[in-house]
């Protein structure tokens, strides 16, 4: 049996083992105040005027509880100021007309607890949010791991400070909504969640992932038994649909376009330590127009990045999928975590680059059978790993495919003035990538028994500083100082961000930024940044190797936030999540 038919056997039994997601039935538009349900106004909600309805609807669904009601929302816009809780209690109204309007971004939540709580024919507005929150409560609707049984349908969430909708709960159905303008993922599955079912949902430019579901570690379990079926999603600054961590998932017929990064994303991620991704089925999904924000870096129609667990994704089958017009890969596959995976029959139309691209960090066993690749700006298939790969697409790509060899740093202790002494010119100029505006630049090692001394000779028409962080022009080194290639950064790692205006800023929790001495040099054409870095764990000795890679901000246009960025290191390697990508330099005498 070839791996295609046993992955496809084993897929198809766990997704056939699913329980059938419960249903709260109820229909929003067919309810009576005067039967059934208990209306907010009845304790003193005031529809259309400025008052905050908070205490009249938490007063309703207490009421609602106890009678073994709904909860109605007649038409008009009733205002609240905190939480709502539903604890086994179910919230209708008229559709659009009836529309809650949270007066608080920081606790926004319409919250599902306890068993059979439900949310449908409702409008969730708010005031405008000064900023991206990431507690739940900030969600526009949270569904607490107590829930279970759950519904939310047929219910419009516009704008909102976090999440549209966050689900820590179980066996629950998400269905017919339509989520837009958030400022972070529009659907987030998470925590210990299982069985549930996200269908028939309209997601629009969330700030983040259009619909996510991520099993972090720290939860101490996977989400697990989820389908993703038949949404239509579109215009999400990040990736369409992402699954970083979790056991059997499905996502079938979906519609996917105009994506910031990813249209699909699947990945164990070693920047939020999440789990590994086992028995995913990826079918029958029309992608249109993916990786369309170069400031993203998880590009690719459809992207394996397997950077974390080992295995990273096990048992992947991704088949009968249409990618057109991407603007990287159709199909991009990376990490250095083993990864096993079969691709068939799906229609890649028009990439900017190649048809399927494996990086060279790749391992792990692929199968490719029956896909088809028309109008690729590169090759059909572009394969520069050593993974065990069998296809029926010849690979284009030639032997190697690293970046380049022998590269040194030289011996000395340079001064830091933005200014290039001689003993620069000993170590190797490592190029960056060009951006699309012409936006370059090379970057020098030096080292002694103290530090490291890094300078970054930049060319950029159109400097700019800003914002902050990676929103400025500014300048990146990653490092493995030991080069011990753990994946996830350790002792002797650490990321340095110094911008055009000479702030030092560090990804790296608790990094030392005040023993760090640097210069930023504007001049003619560009900039130039120099600084010194104390070693973090080596003890260097000449003939030493480090793990290393320069990357660099671009805010091209100078609205504050970043267009582009640059690498040494081919640029789709995840370097800002496993250090066994970066390329190595040699401490040379």
């Amino acid at each position: 049996m070839s791996m295609f038919k046993k992955m496809a056997y084993l897929l198809t039994a766990s997704v056939l083992a699913f329980p059938a997601a419960a249903s709260v039935p109820f229909a929003g538009r067919e309810v009576s105040a005067a039967s059934n349900a208990v209306s907010i106004v009845d304790y003193g909600a005031v529809p259309n005027d400025d008052g905050d309805d908070l205490a009249a609807i938490r007063q309703a669904v207490a009421a609602a509880k106890a009678a073994g009601k709904k909860v109605w929302v007649p038409a008009g816009l009733f205002a609240y100021g905190d939480v709502v809780a539903l604890d086994g209690v179910v919230l209708v109204g008229e559709g659009e007309r009836s529309v809650l309007r949270s007066t608080n971004p920081q606790r926004q939540a319409i919250q599902l607890a306890g068993s059979g709580s439900g949310l449908s024919d409702v409008k969730l507005t708010s005031v405008p949010a000064p900023e991206r929150l990431s507690s739940s409560v900030s969600a526009r609707v949270h569904v607490t791991p107590e829930a279970s049984d759950f519904t939310v349908k047929d219910t419009v969430i516009e704008g909102g400070s976090s999440a549209g909708i966050i689900v820590y709960g179980t066996n629950g159905s998400i269905s017919g909504n339509t989520v837009r303008d958030t400022l972070a993922d529009g659907i987030h599955i998470t925590g210990g969640s299982g069985n549930i079912r996200i269908e028939r949902n309209i997601v629009r430019d969330t700030g983040d992932d259009m619909i996510a579901v991520v099993s972090y570690e720290k939860n101490g379990t996977w989400v697990k038994n989820v389908k993703i079926s038949r949404n239509d999603v579109s215009g999400g600054h990040a990736r369409g649909i992402t699954v970083s961590g979790g056991t059997d998932i499905s996502i079938e017929r979906n519609q996917i376009a105009d994506t910031g990064g990813a249209g699909v994303f699947i990945a164990s991620e070693g920047s939020y330590r999440t789990y590994e991704v086992r028995n995913l089925k990826v079918s029958r999904n029309d992608i249109l127009r993916d990786s369309r924000n170069a400031s993203i870096p998880e590009k690719g129609g459809i992207r394996l990045q397997a950077t974390y667990k080992e295995p990273s994704i096990v048992n992947a089958i991704i088949e009968r999928n249409t990618i057109t017009d991407s603007a990287d890969s159709g199909i991009l596959i990376l990490g250095s975590a083993s990864i096993q995976a079969s691709f068939a029959r799906n229609d890649i139309r028009d990439p900017a680059n190649h048809g399927i691209h494996l990086l060279r960090t790749v391992v792990g066993t692929l199968e490719f059978a029956g896909n088809t690749v028309r109008g690729a700006g590169g090759h059909a298939l572009y394969n520069q790993s050593a993974a065990d790969v069998v296809s029926d697409l010849p690979n284009s790509a030639p032997p190697g495919g690293g970046e380049e060899e022998g590269a040194v740093a030289a011996r000395g202790t340079p001064r830091i003035d933005g200014a290039a002494d001689d003993v620069w010119s000993n170590a190797t100029p490592l190029r960056l990538n060009t951006d699309a505006n012409g936006t370059t630049g090379t970057v020098r090692i030096v080292w002694d028994d103290a530090a490291l001394y890094y300078l970054f000779e930049m060319t950029d028409a159109t400097p700019n500083a800003l914002a902050a962080d990676e929103h400025n022009d500014s300048v990146e080194v990653w490092v493995d100082e030991r080069n011990a290639k753990n994946g996830t950064r350790t002792v002797g790692d650490y990321q340095l961000r110094v911008g055009l205006d000479n702030a030092r800023s560090s990804a790296v929790r608790g990094f030392d930024l005040s023993a760090v001495s640097s210069a930023v040099a504007e001049r003619a054409g560009g900039y130039t940044a120099e600084f010194a870095v104390p070693y973090t764990a080596l003890a260097p000795q000449a003939g030493d190797k480090i793990g290393f890679n320069a990357s660099a901000n671009d805010d091209s246009n100078g609205d504050g936030r970043r267009d582009t960025y640059l690498s040494w290191i081919d640029k789709n390697l995840p370097y800002w999540a496993d250090t066994r990508v970066y390329g190595e330099v040699t401490l040379a005498n």
